[in-house]
């Protein structure tokens, strides 16, 4: 439901067939606890991992472990994984 809410924004700028055909799968495989296909494993289009990350935080997975790396939004948004990590926002002179 919540990838469908996303692929229906008009402000949203993601490639609405990389949602059913990458994050749709993918968030079903996380939630029914089924090993990933391959397929999945590499996105030939380069599906946005900000766009991803949306659809399974609108669904209520956790799609990222807080000791993985930051989605490159986190630097420039507000960021919980950055704020467990730094334990504050991000600073400036970090950044």
């Amino acid at each position: 439901e919540e990838a469908i809410k996303l692929a229906s924004d008009s402000q949203s700028y993601y490639d609405y067939l990389c949602i059913v055909r990458f994050a749709i799968p993918r968030l079903i495989c996380e939630k029914l606890g089924l090993p990933m296909p391959l397929k999945y494993h590499r996105d030939p289009w380069h599906i946005c991992s900000e766009a991803v990350a949306e659809v399974f935080i609108r669904g209520g997975l956790e799609l990222l472990y807080l000791e993985d790396v930051p989605l490159p939004g986190d630097f420039v948004t507000v960021s919980l994984l950055l704020e467990e990590v730094w334990a504050g926002s991000l600073s400036e002179e970090v950044v």
